[in-house]
């Protein structure tokens, strides 16, 4: 008979917090850049998920500043200044700061943000938000902004690509709009290797799919490969794109968040335990 006595008796004990996580044995891999994946996968880690990095897209500045320069300097003329998207706040204001002016050349500006995400982004550098929907997508943040569209002139700061429902509806409803490309999001060509042998060997219990621009780079990079393991999207424009690519969403968030990413994850692991 073998008595074990001291700290390693507690051992089992101790770890079982550990295994006990809601998460713990599933593996996701996450499809954000990395420079904005830090969040997901902090709350990922926390939940016991074992987390793998596929950068689906990258982001990066527009190929020239002439437009966003040209705006910069004629922003008395704008009513309002609407955000879609974090990149977007850093984009456009870390050129106003480049270009020797800073934050009080938008002081006659009313500010409206999609998300959450994006008013945080706008907290980083002291801005208020004016108006932020209550559900976080383009058809909403239109709905908040249409009654104040007549005769009003607004400037979208936007990536390269994207839905042009929002620049639409306000047009629509009698605003000037000009849109103004301030980043560039560009399909990332070749997935890294470890990731390719974890797909194909069915290791992949989850992935992460937060835009439309991801859901098309994803399938773009690894195919047939996706239907092996669950993908979770963040809304139901993504859903829809995913499906429109023959790829079927296990689930989607009900809040379109990071947050509301990782709920929906384990929302589903835990009907299934």
């Amino acid at each position: 008979m073998i008595v074990i006595i001291g700290a390693v008796a507690d051992l089992p004990r101790t770890l079982s917090w550990f295994e006990k996580r809601p998460l713990f044995g599933r593996q996701v891999m996450v499809t954000r850049p990395i420079s904005q994946a830090s969040s997901l996968i902090k709350e990922l880690t926390s939940c016991g998920a074992h987390v793998i990095c596929q950068p689906a897209i990258e982001i990066c500045p527009p190929q020239n500043w002439e437009a966003v320069d040209a705006a910069l300097q004629d922003l008395a003329r704008f009513d309002w200044l609407v955000f879609s998207s974090s990149n977007g706040v850093r984009f456009l204001l870390d050129r106003l700061l480049e270009t020797g002016s800073d934050m009080r050349a938008l002081g006659g500006l009313r500010i409206a943000a999609i998300g959450p995400g994006t008013a945080e982004a706008l907290q980083q550098y002291r801005l208020a938000v004016d108006l932020q929907p209550d559900q976080y997508r383009a058809e909403a943040l239109a709905d908040a902004l249409v009654a104040e569209a007549p005769n009003r002139c607004f400037l979208l700061p936007r990536a390269s690509r994207g839905r042009e429902v929002l620049a639409e509806r306000l047009t629509a409803a009698g605003a000037t709009v000009e849109q103004l490309l301030v980043y560039q999001s560009l399909d990332v060509s070749v997935a890294e290797d470890q990731v390719s042998e974890q797909l194909a060997a069915g290791r992949v219990d989850w992935i992460t799919v937060t835009s439309s621009a991801i859901a098309r780079s994803l399938a773009s990079l690894f195919g047939d490969q996706l239907k092996e393991s669950r993908l979770v999207s963040i809304s139901p424009v993504t859903s829809a794109t995913l499906r429109e690519l023959g790829l079927s969403p296990a689930v989607e968030a009900e809040d379109y968040t990071m947050a509301g990413i990782v709920a929906a994850i384990v929302q589903a692991e835990s009907a299934q335990r």
